[in-house]
């Protein structure tokens, strides 16, 4: 029930992001203007929820790679069962995914060249791959320390999907620098699910694999792995 519960919490994050990205990002929609207010509050709600219902159904919460390897290195986490935890994550960036592409089919279709790698992965304003990286480990470990703390301090699920929803609100101050990604799974897992899966009229747009794997797989899960260790040493009376 555990993974299942990581598997249900990851897609609802990932499917409310993912569908206010497509909304703005595509033609025939209803919205189609990107707001930075509605886009704060998408994104908060999206991972408010997906910890919410990932606690209610049992599961640890994880939804981040980053806090992922972080549990193995210093939580106890056994390395097979994060991995399984990684598997479900994985999954679930294909399912949101998939359920994007059948939601938005006609408006996929009727954007022509207009750029869509974006709706599933996060880029900055300004590329600069050795700044990015940093500004991703420091973004990343402040979000999850927030979470992490949060969490432990928190009493039940409403309580834990607010301190979710704060934190993303907190943090999209960093939008400019981290494309607001701080998390593998919503931008590296879904990368790979972007080139794999038959969107119409990608028209050739790749992704961009160095900047995914150098700034959102190592940046993101080395400040995930800083802010399991540093909420590791918190203890609370």
């Amino acid at each position: 029930m555990a993974y299942l519960a990581e598997f249900a919490g990851s897609l609802i994050f990932l499917l409310g992001g993912y569908g206010y990205m497509c909304n703005v990002s595509l033609k025939k929609t209803l919205v189609s203007t990107l707001n930075y207010i509605e886009l704060v509050f998408a994104w908060s709600l999206a991972v408010g929820f997906g910890l919410a219902i990932a606690v209610i159904m049992g599961g640890p919460a994880y939804l981040n790679p980053g806090v992922v390897f972080g549990s193995m290195l210093f939580g106890g986490l056994a390395v097979t069962d994060g991995l399984l935890y990684l598997l479900m994550e994985f999954l679930a960036a294909g399912a949101a995914e998939l359920l994007c592409m059948i939601f938005f089919w006609d408006s996929f279709k009727a954007s022509g060249d207009a750029p869509k790698r974006g709706i599933f992965s996060a880029y900055p304003v300004e590329k600069n791959v050795p700044l990015n990286f940093v500004q991703e480990i420091l973004a990343t470990f402040a979000f999850l320390f927030l979470v992490l703390v949060g969490i432990k301090a928190a009493s039940g699920p409403l309580a834990i999907g607010v301190v979710g929803f704060a934190a993303v609100a907190i943090l999209a101050l960093t939008l400019n620098s981290t494309g607001f990604s701080m998390n593998a799974m919503r931008s590296v897992f879904s990368s790979v699910w972007f080139a794999l899966l038959p969107f119409p009229n990608k028209n050739g747009e790749t992704v961009d694999w160095s900047y995914q794997l150098i700034v959102n797989l190592c940046g993101s899960s080395i400040g995930g792995i800083l802010a399991v260790l540093a909420a590791s040493m918190i203890q609370f009376g």
